[in-house]
Order: structure tokens, then sequence, then C-alpha cells
């Protein structure tokens, strides 16, 4: 009975830190877990509270104004091609809506009025309960009346940046054409070198007048020998009374060699044909080493 009580109580010793052990282990896994669970809610928290919501919306067309012209305004960082693709109307249709040649395509500056169509004028709507006034009798529309002119100057682009400048002659033998929207053709000419002047004494070429309002094509062909270094066909939009300039620029088919490209091209011609003779002594003189070789190995 003593052996027996005796193992009980050492059995019972034995087995409490057995327990004590597995209860600080649960402690530290517990302690462990909420830890985990802490520090990834701080972590979430607050990357959840700084993330901005997006706000994306469609280009919304600027409202026609009161004469049915839908005109926006040009922003820092714009291009034609944006405005266009936004607009739902093709680069060249906004160019010809806004007279803009493709050489100053990519120098519009921010603030610039852009038409991007023509639509009904805006119609107010009444808010909810409001009693309509029945409306006078409509006036009669104005109709736009007036006409404007086109000058256009075909020049010699002697640098070939494709913009003229007061240095840069007229060209002859260009022809000049000026088309309404139907295709109908309202005026040619065939330049002969000389130009007409503005008020400064500018040169602005051939001014094509009494132009009734409305859209115009117009378009250049260079003089025989001559290569085009600006776009020859743009569209442009008159309105009563006003002048619209346009130019064109040529320069003659051997001009990008220079002044010195025949003598270059001579002395590389001769360089090249002293390579090709030299080549062909060398190969030659290796043919006839081979030969004698052969025959001293036999």
């Amino acid at each position: 009975m003593r052996v027996s009580a005796t193992r009980a109580r050492e059995g019972a010793i034995i087995g409490m830190p057995e327990t004590v052990c597995g209860m600080q282990i649960r402690r530290r896994a517990l302690f462990s877990t909420l830890l985990v669970v802490l520090t990834t809610g701080l972590l979430l928290a607050p990357a959840a509270a700084a993330r901005p919501a997006l706000q994306t919306g469609p280009f919304s067309t600027p409202t026609p104004g009161p004469d049915g012209r839908i005109i926006y305004i040009m922003q820092e960082g714009d291009t034609l091609w944006t405005v266009a693709a936004l607009a739902g109307i093709t680069l060249e249709e906004l160019m010809a809506l806004n007279g803009i040649q493709a050489s100053d395509a990519g120098f519009i500056a921010p603030g610039t009025e852009l038409q991007l169509g023509l639509a009904g004028p805006v119609v107010a709507t009444q808010p909810p309960g409001a009693t309509s006034t029945p409306p006078g009798p409509m006036p009669t529309p104005t109709a736009i009346t007036g006409t404007g002119e086109i000058c256009v100057l075909l020049f010699g682009d002697e640098n070939g940046d494709a913009r003229w400048s007061e240095s840069e002659l007229p060209l002859a033998g260009g022809q000049l054409s000026v088309a309404d929207v139907n295709g109908t053709v309202v005026g040619e000419w065939t330049t002969d070198g000389s130009t007409e002047l503005d008020l400064n004494d500018v040169a602005i070429g051939h001014c094509f007048t009494e132009l009734q309002f409305g859209d115009y094509n117009v378009s250049a062909g260079v003089p025989p020998d001559h290569n085009a270094t600006t776009a020859m066909n743009i569209g442009v939009r008159i309105e009563p009374g006003e002048t619209k300039f346009v130019a064109f620029g040529a320069q003659p088919s051997g001009a990008s060699a220079g002044g010195g490209g025949g003598g270059r091209s001579t002395l590389l011609g001769l360089v090249g044909a002293a390579l090709i003779l030299a080549a062909a002594g060398l190969a030659f003189y290796a043919s006839r080493f081979n030969r004698t070789r052969s025959r001293l190995l036999r």
C-alpha cells in the first residue's frame, strides 16, 4: 500500500509539469495569432484610407453656342489628334473646320478655341411644376451673307523646314486651285513668281476673292523638277469679310544634295572604282599564289 501511494504521488508530480507546459504552448500560439491579426489590420487600414477613389468620366462635348457652333478650348497637354479622337471626328475634319495647316498642327497653344462642329442652339429645360409660357412668333432667321478671300503662296522652301520665311521667294510654274465643298473649282491660278503684298509689304501670294461664306479645299501643284515639302491640300473655312492665308512649299528635286553634291558624288564614284580595282587585283594575286603553291606541293 505504501508503495502504491508513493507511485501515485510521483505520477501526479511528474504529470503536473506536462500540463503547465501545454498551457504555455497554447498561450504562446494564441498570442502569436493575435499579434499577426493586429499587425495585418494596422497595415491594411492606412492603405485603405489613403487610397483615393478613381474618378473617371467620358469626354464631355462642349455645349453649342447661340450660333450652333461647338467650341472647345485647348488645355495644357492637348493635341489636335486627342481632341479629334475624343470629339468623334477625324483629324482632317478638325483641321478643315478651323483652317489649320498641316505645318502648324503641332503648334496649337493652350487657350486656342477650336470648332468641333455645328449643332442646334441650346434649349433650356423648365424645372418640374413650372408653367410654360406660350412662345411668341419665331423671328425670321437672318441668312449669313458676305464674301471673304483666300490668299495662297507657293514658295521655294530653301531650308526644307516646311515653314515660309520672308527670305524665301515665290515659285513660278506651280498650279493653285480652290474648290467648294461640292468639289466645284471656284478659282485656279498658275504661279509666275510674283506675289501680292499685304499692308505690311509681306508676300501673300495670289488672292482668290469674292468667295462666299463656307468651307473650301485649297490645293497646289509644284513646278516640274520640284518636290513638295509641305502638305499640298488643306481645308479652309471662310467667314464674311475674312481673309485666310495658306502657304505651300517646294524644293528643286536635287536640293537635298546641297550645292556641292555633284562634286562629292564624283569623288565617291572615283573612290568606289579604285576600291573595286584593288579588290580585283588582290583576287588575281591570290589565285596565282594558290596555283604556284599547288605546283610546289606536287
